[in-house]
């Protein structure tokens, strides 16, 4: 099965390390115009991911956007829309970390989480509904977590963020199935990343003993799934929360 994305414009948020590198290059890879978003303290990053892609013969743009500011949001969609006048896959990926016990985290921490891994997702989303609507067709992944249906201490801020972002996933499904928008949610366990970096130094050995196929994950074999996710092939897909985690969320 050959996943053909030629002519299509992807947006993936938070693209330059991880799962979000590693699916724009996949999605370049398919036949895709990528825009990779980034933030400030990631601009090199993101520039390297642009040039791999160039130099694998695609096409990838970088765009430097706090996606938890709505100006930024807007002045990003307004980058989209001008250059390439549609957007037919949205990736939310952005996200961050900061694990702390109920009791000791403070409010600001709280709302970032939030910020950066929810509301940017609504912004976003809704931006993006717009230009798809145009076209009469349109992807939204969104990057959750097994942290959304499987607790964990210290995770309070994160994995109620994630599960508000399954909830909206949902939703938005529902609302958009008419106009031919598919909307789904992608469940990474623990994935090789900087944003897995800590609790892998902290409690690498317990972790593993919690997943069956004993091994944490790359970020390539999330960024599969959300490949097939923005494809053709997954048309009849919709409101769909699948996990990538080697069967952590099943024990």
């Amino acid at each position: 099965m050959k996943l053909d994305l030629s002519g299509k414009i992807a947006l993936i948020t938070g693209g330059s390390s991880g799962i979000g590198k590693m699916t724009g290059i996949l999605l370049a890879n398919a036949g895709a115009a990528v825009i990779i978003n980034h933030e400030n303290s990631q601009k090199d990053h993101a520039r390297a991911v642009m040039e791999e892609i160039s130099g694998a013969g695609g096409r990838a743009e970088v765009f430097e956007a706090d996606v938890s500011e709505p100006e930024e949001i807007d002045r990003m969609f307004e980058y989209v829309d001008n250059t390439f006048g549609r957007l037919d896959v949205l990736v939310n990926n952005a996200g961050i970390v900061k694990d702390s016990l109920l009791l000791t985290m403070r409010l600001a921490d709280w709302q970032k989480i939030h910020d950066v891994n929810l509301r940017s997702a609504f912004l976003c989303t809704r931006a993006a509904v717009e230009l798809m609507m145009r076209n009469g067709s349109g992807k939204v992944i969104n990057v959750s977590s097994v942290s959304a249906i499987r607790g964990s201490g210290r995770l309070t801020g994160y994995s109620s963020s994630k599960g508000g972002l399954l909830s909206f996933t949902i939703a938005c499904a529902v609302e958009l199935a008419k106009k031919n928008i598919q909307v789904n949610a992608v469940l990474p366990g623990i994935i090789v990343s900087a944003l897995s970096k800590k609790a892998i130094k902290r409690a690498g050995d317990k972790i593993l003993e919690r997943i069956p196929a004993a091994r944490f994950g790359e970020p390539v074999e999330t960024a599969k799934l959300i490949l097939f996710l923005a494809s053709d092939c997954s048309d009849y897909i919709t409101g769909q929360a699948i996990s990538v985690d080697g069967g952590m969320s099943i024990t």
